[in-house]
C-alpha cells in the first residue's frame, strides 16, 4: 500500500523518525560530505573531489557505470536475474516532475515491477582499493524503503547469480538528515576498499517483497575516498582483538577484518542512543520471563546505554548489545541476526560440520573423568577422528574459552547456563572454524586407555588454514554432514520433517518390543498428533522418546501428548501466563483468568488470548489413558520451549525417566516475533510468558516461575569417549538398560 506524502513545501527537520527511532545526529561517524544541503531550500549540490558523483539528470551516466537491471528470483532470495539497462529500461526508472528530486529535477524511481539496478562500476572500486571510501545517497520511500548494498566480489558472478554469493558485503544507514516530504540521507560510513584483498564489485537498489504500486526514489549518488586508514589482515583472537585489530576491526579466521563487513556501519550516537532505550524497554517492560527481567535490570540497563554513549564501532556497539541482549538468558529472546550471507556473518547460523565434523558433550573417561567436547563424526577430509577430545582452544580451557566468547557470536542463549554444554556444542565446528585461531584435541587410540603411545595431541591452526582456504577461493571442501546431539539415532534412517511440514515421529519396534521414537520437535498437529497416538494408543509396555534435538513447537501438541501419556490418577499442569502490567509483573488477580482458561472446557477463547493465558491440568475423575501403563524413557540433550514443557509435565508420573548429560533449556513461554529495529538486520523475539506446575491450578499458583529452570534428569547420562571409540551411544544404552529392568 502506497504511502501518503507529506503536504506543503519542503523544509528540513531537525530529527527523523525511522520505525519509531530518532536520530538526531547529522551523520554517520566519520562522514565529511563532499555534497551539500541547504536547509532553506532542502536541497542537494554534488560537490567536487568524489569518485562519482550521480544526479540522474542523463541516463547515459549510468551505462558508463557499467549498471544492470536486477530483480530477485522469485524461486531464492539469494539470487538475482539480471537483464541489459537498455536506454529504454533506464528511461522507465526515470521520475520527473514537481518534488520527485532533491538534487537537479530528476530522480530514478526503483520498485517498479520489483526491478531495481546493479553497478559494476569497475573504475570507481579500482579508485578505492587500498583506501577506505564512502557510498552515500538521498532516498524517499513511496511504499517501501530503500534497499541498498555494497557486495564485494571477485567476479560478477559473486554478485547473487545462481549458486554465488558476496564475498562481503555492507549496507547503508540513515545519517539522521531528511526533509519535511520524506527525503533522507543514507551512508555507509567509512568502508574498506577490500577485504582479505577482494574488492568491491557492486553496488546495488533492488527492493525485496514489493507490493504494486510501492517503489522509492533514488538521487544525488556519490562515491567518495575517505582516508587509507584500512584494516589489515593481522593475526588476531577473540582475546586480542582490540589490541590488534583496532576498535573498528573484528577478528575472523584468525585474522582482523574490518567491522563493517561483519556487523554493518556503526550506527549515529542519537540511533544507537534509541536502539539501546528500545531494548532496556522490552526487556524491563514487555518480556514475560521473570529470571530475564531481573537479569536486564541487573546489567542491561546500564551497560546498554554506556555502549551507545561510548562505542567507536559497530562490533563494540551492535555486537555488545547483541550479547548484552543474549546475557538476558531466554532461549526464546534474541537481538535479530544481520541479512549476511557472505563469509563474514557474525552469528552463528545453525549446527554445521564445517568442513571439520560434529561435536558432542562428552564425559572424558580415558583422560581422567569430567565433561567436555568430543568429535562424534566427521567430514570426508576432516583432520579430526571420533572421539577426539578438544584439550584448548587460542590455548584455554574449552568451556572457559566458550563461556567467554560464545555469548558474543550465537543468536540466542539458553535460559538455564547448564545447558549451554550441549548448545554450543552443536555450534562448536562452526564457532571454531570461524572465531578460533588455533584449537588442540587429544586422541586416544583405545577405548581402555589413553597413556603412552596410545595418546596423542593434534593442534589444527585453523585460522591459517581458512584463511588460506578463502584467499585461494578453495573453500567449501572437506564434505558436509548434518550434525545432531545425538552420537547414535535410535532409529533406522529417520526423516525431520514430514511431507506436510510437521516434524516427523520416527517409529521403529525393536526385537526387545521397546518402541523406538525419534522426533526433534513439536512443530505438529493432525498429521504429528495421529503419529503420536499410533505410539501410546495400546499401552506398549516399553518406549523409548529420543527427543535429544528438541526445537519445540506448539502448545496444543504438547496438551495432545500429556493427555495421552499422563492421566488423573497422577494429575499435573500448566499455567503460562504473560507479565500482569507494564510496570508491574505479578499483581493481585495474576491469574483471574486462568480459572477458566486453563479449565477442561476452556475459556472464551479472545479473553484467553487477551490475558496471554495458557495452560491445562488433569482433568479430576477422567479415566486414565492406556499409556499409563507404559514404561517411557525421555532423552534430552539439547532441549528448548516445548521440548521443555513436555519432560516437565511428565516428570514424577509413574514409570517414566529422563536421561541427559545436563537439563533443558529451561524457556517456559510463549515467542512472538519482533520487526527489524536497524537496516540490514531481521527482527528478533522475545519470550512474553512465564510458567508455573502443579497438580491443581492452586498449587501452580504458590509454584515458582518455571523459566530459567531446566529440567533436570532423573539419570545424569554423559555419552562416553571410550564409548565413541567403541561405535556406541551411552545414554541409549542406558535408557534400554532401564527399560529391561524389571
Amino acid at each position: 500500500m502506497s504511502r501518503a506524502r507529506l503536504g506543503g513545501s519542503r523544509r528540513p527537520l531537525a530529527f527523523l523518525s525511522l520505525a519509531g527511532l530518532v536520530l538526531g545526529a547529522p551523520c554517520l561517524p566519520g562522514l565529511a560530505r563532499a555534497s551539500t544541503f541547504d536547509t532553506p531550500t532542502g536541497t542537494v549540490t554534488l560537490g567536487a573531489g568524489a569518485v562519482r558523483a550521480v544526479s540522474f539528470e542523463d541516463t547515459n551516466v549510468l551505462r558508463a557505470m557499467n549498471v544492470k537491471v536486477a530483480k530477485w528470483n522469485a524461486r531464492s532470495f539469494l539470487e538475482l536475474d539480471y537483464s541489459d539497462a537498455t536506454p529504454e529500461a533506464l528511461s522507465a526508472l526515470v521520475a520527473e516532475g514537481k518534488d520527485v528530486s532533491i538534487e537537479g529535477s530528476r530522480s530514478l524511481r526503483i520498485g517498479k515491477d520489483s526491478k531495481g539496478l546493479v553497478f559494476f562500476d569497475k573504475s570507481s572500486f579500482d579508485a578505492v582499493k587500498g583506501s577506505r571510501f564512502e557510498v552515500t545517497f538521498w532516498s524517499r520511500a513511496d511504499g517501501i524503503a530503500p534497499s541498498f548494498f555494497v557486495a564485494y566480489g571477485r567476479t560478477d558472478e559473486d554478485v547473487y547469480t545462481k549458486d554465488h554469493f558476496p564475498f562481503a558485503q555492507v549496507r547503508a544507514l540513515r545519517t539522521g538528515v531528511q526533509t519535511s516530504d520524506g527525503w533522507a540521507e543514507y551512508s555507509t560510513g567509512a568502508l574498506d576498499g577490500e577485504v582479505f584483498g577482494v574488492g568491491v564489485r557492486a553496488i546495488g537498489f533492488v527492493p525485496r517483497s514489493v507490493d504494486e504500486g510501492d517503489t522509492f526514489l533514488l538521487d544525488a549518488l556519490e562515491i567518495r575516498k575517505v582516508d587509507d586508514a584500512v584494516t589489515k589482515p593481522e593475526l588476531c583472537t577473540q582475546d586480542d582483538v582490540s589490541k590488534q585489530c583496532g576498535p573498528a576491526g573484528d577478528c575472523m579466521y584468525g585474522h582482523c577484518v574490518p567491522s563493517t563487513v561483519t556487523w554493518g556501519p556503526l550506527p549515529t550516537k542519537a540511533l544507537r542512543e534509541e536502539l539501546a532505550e528500545r531494548w532496556i524497554h522490552v526487556m524491563t517492560k514487555i518480556h514475560g520471563d521473570r529470571n530475564s527481567v531481573a537479569l536486564a535490570n541487573a546489567k542491561l540497563v546500564k551497560e546498554a546505554r554506556r555502549l551507545a554513549a561510548e562505542a567507536t564501532s559497530s562490533r563494540i556497539f551492535v555486537g555488545g548489545l547483541a550479547r548484552l541482549v543474549n546475557e538476558t538468558r531466554d532461549n526464546h529472546t534474541s537481538f535479530g541476526a544481520p541479512s549476511n550471507f557472505t563469509y563474514f556473518g557474525p552469528q552463528l547460523t545453525f549446527a554445521s560440520s564445517s568442513g571439520l565434523g560434529c561435536f558432542g558433550v562428552v564425559e572424558k573417561d580415558l583422560l581422567g573423568g569430567g565433561m567436555g567436547y568430543a568429535v562424534f563424526n566427521v567430514t570426508q577430509d576432516s583432520r579430526l577422528k571420533p572421539g577426539d577430545v578438544l584439550a584448548s582452544i587460542d590455548g584455554q580451557d574449552p568451556k572457559a574459552w566458550i563461556d567467554k566468547h560464545y555469548p558474543s557470536f550465537v543468536r540466542t542463549l539458553p535460559n538455564d547456563p547448564r545447558s549451554d554444554w550441549g548448545e554450543s556444542a552443536s555450534s562448536m565446528a562452526e564457532l571454531l572454524v570461524s572465531r578460533a585461531r588455533t584449537f588442540t584435541v587429544t586422541r586416544c587410540e583405545s577405548a581402555s586407555s589413553c597413556e603412552g603411545a596410545a595418546r596423542t595431541e593434534v593442534k589444527l591452526d585453523v585460522g591459517e588454514l581458512v584463511y588460506q582456504a578463502i584467499l585461494s577461493g578453495e573453500t567449501g571442501g572437506g564434505g558436509s554432514i548434518a550434525c545432531t546431539a545425538r552420537f547414535r539415532n535410535a532409529v533406522k534412517d529417520p526423516q525431520a520433517r514430514s511431507q506436510a511440514g510437521e516434524d516427523n515421529v520416527n517409529v521403529e519396534v525393536q526385537p526387545s518390543g521397546e518402541v523406538s521414537v525419534q522426533f526433534d520437535g513439536f512443530s505438529g498437529q493432525g498429521g504429528w498428533e495421529a503419529q503420536m497416538n499410533g505410539v501410546f494408543k495400546d499401552g506398549p509396555a516399553k518406549v523409548l522418546m529420543d527427543a535429544r534435538e528438541g526445537h519445540g513447537g506448539y502448545y496444543s501438541a504438547i496438551d495432545y501428548l500429556f493427555s495421552i501419556t499422563r492421566g488423573a490418577s497422577e494429575p499435573y499442569g500448566v499455567v503460562s501466563v504473560g507479565r500482569g502490567g507494564h510496570d508491574t509483573m505479578d499483581p493481585t488477580g495474576l491469574f483471574t483468568s486462568a480459572r477458566t482458561c486453563t479449565a477442561p472446557q476452556g475459556g472464551n477463547e479472545l479473553v484467553c488470548v487477551a490475558s496471554n493465558v495458557d495452560g491445562f491440568f488433569s482433568i479430576p475423575g477422567a479415566a486414565d489413558p492406556l499409556a499409563m501403563r507404559s514404561k517411557i524413557a525421555w532423552l534430552n540433550t539439547v532441549d528448548v520451549s516445548a521440548n521443555d514443557y513436555m519432560p516437565k509435565l511428565l516428570q514424577g508420573r509413574s514409570k517414566f525417566r529422563v536421561f541427559a548429560p545436563h537439563p533443558t533449556a529451561g524457556a517456559f513461554g510463549s515467542v512472538i516475533q519482533l520487526p527489524s529495529y536497524l537496516s540490514g538486520f531481521q527482527g528478533g523475539s522475545i519470550q512474553i510468558q512465564d510458567s508455573r506446575f502443579g497438580k491443581t491450578l492452586s498449587d501452580a499458583q504458590q509454584a515458582r516461575w518455571e523459566s530459567g529452570h531446566g529440567v533436570e534428569p532423573d539419570e545424569v547420562v554423559v555419552q562416553k569417549q571410550s564409548d565413541i571409540l567403541l561405535g556406541e551411544d551411552t545414554i541409549l544404552k542406558a535408557a534400554r538398560t532401564w527399560l529391561e529392568a524389571p
